[in-house]
């Protein structure tokens, strides 16, 4: 029990790297949010589309450009930043591992079976393919491309914007989840048909305490020490963080993550601790790179700030290129 005990509380204690890597906000860096669903981007960061279409795509591209390193740095400094509640949701992640064979069951038994009703048709057949683009993968990047492609025909700063930082939040969340998370644990999936299951388990496993079993690095999904934490999670909820924080509207784009999360649910394979980190660093992302950005906007737009001398009072004016 000693050694069950000390792999969950490893395991969770590196998922809030990028779960916890947020900044509100209001709220000076190493502070979690409260409520970390609520920071949405000002409206004074959206400017009138006066420029011509294909020169505001050219502005919004920059400035997310521009904040690739800042958004690494604060995803994997929030340890340091934020000790505390590094810890709250380390504790948090390894007391679901200990937990995880009872709530795994029960997440097969009754969302597995309902989301099979569900099942998504693939946008593109990627049978022959080199690479394979899950169902899910496809329709979270056609809702992205076309936010994108609305947003440049129509002008619109704040659809490029969703679609620009939505395409960002997806390339962290692979880097973090799929490649070097996954990686780090080696957590071994579960089998399907937990309960009761006797005979060769191949790949998967029937502990939720099966660590440190990864092949190393693999770009590409295979099912071997892959389980912790949920790549597809990380992506569904970091791209419904964007568009809720862009939209300031959370209800639509997380009924839409969980919808995809459950429609692919049977071929998952995962512990449900696996899937709330996904969750918890998606969202994580999803603040980043929201924060980021209205930070970069706000240099651009230039500020103001009280001037009082022997001689009067003013203001100055600055603005950055």
């Amino acid at each position: 029990m000693k050694t069950a005990r000390r792999i969950a509380l490893l395991a969770a204690s590196l998922l809030p790297v990028a779960a916890g890597a947020a900044r509100a906000e209001g709220l000076s860096a190493g502070v979690w949010p409260r409520n970390p669903f609520a920071f949405t981007l000002s409206d004074e960061i959206f400017t009138a589309p006066e420029a011509p279409r294909f020169e505001t795509a050219a502005r919004i591209a920059g400035d997310g450009l521009a904040t690739i390193g800042a958004d690494l740095a604060d995803i994997f400094t929030f340890p340091m930043r934020d000790p505390g509640a590094f810890a709250a949701y380390a504790l948090g992640v390894g007391a679901l591992v200990l937990i995880d064979r009872p709530t795994t069951i029960a997440y097969q038994e009754t969302l597995v079976p309902l989301g099979k009703r569900i099942n998504l048709p693939p946008l593109v057949d990627m049978s022959g393919w080199p690479i394979n683009v899950s169902v899910d993968e496809q329709y979270v990047g056609a809702a992205v491309a076309g936010t994108w492609a609305y947003g440049v025909l129509a002008n619109d700063e704040r659809a490029q914007v969703a679609a620009m930082l939505s395409a960002k939040a997806f390339g962290y969340s692979y880097l973090t989840s799929h490649v070097l998370l996954k990686a780090a644990f080696g957590r071994n999936r579960p089998v399907p048909g937990l309960r009761g299951h006797r005979g060769p388990v191949g790949d998967y496993t029937t502990s939720p305490f099966d660590f440190f079993n990864a092949p190393g690095i693999n770009l590409s999904s295979v099912t071997a020490g892959t389980g912790m934490p949920s790549f597809h999670f990380t992506m569904y909820y970091s791209t419904a963080r964007v568009y809720a924080g862009v939209y300031d509207n959370w209800l639509v784009p997380y009924a839409l993550a969980t919808a995809l999360a459950l429609q692919s649910a049977e071929g998952h394979h995962h512990w449900v601790s696996d899937m709330v980190a996904g969750a918890l660093i998606g969202t994580g992302i999803g603040n980043v790179v929201l924060s980021n950005y209205q930070d970069r906007r706000r240099e651009r737009l230039g500020t103001l700030t009280p001037v009082v001398s022997s001689k009067g009072a003013g203001v100055l004016y600055q603005l950055r290129f």
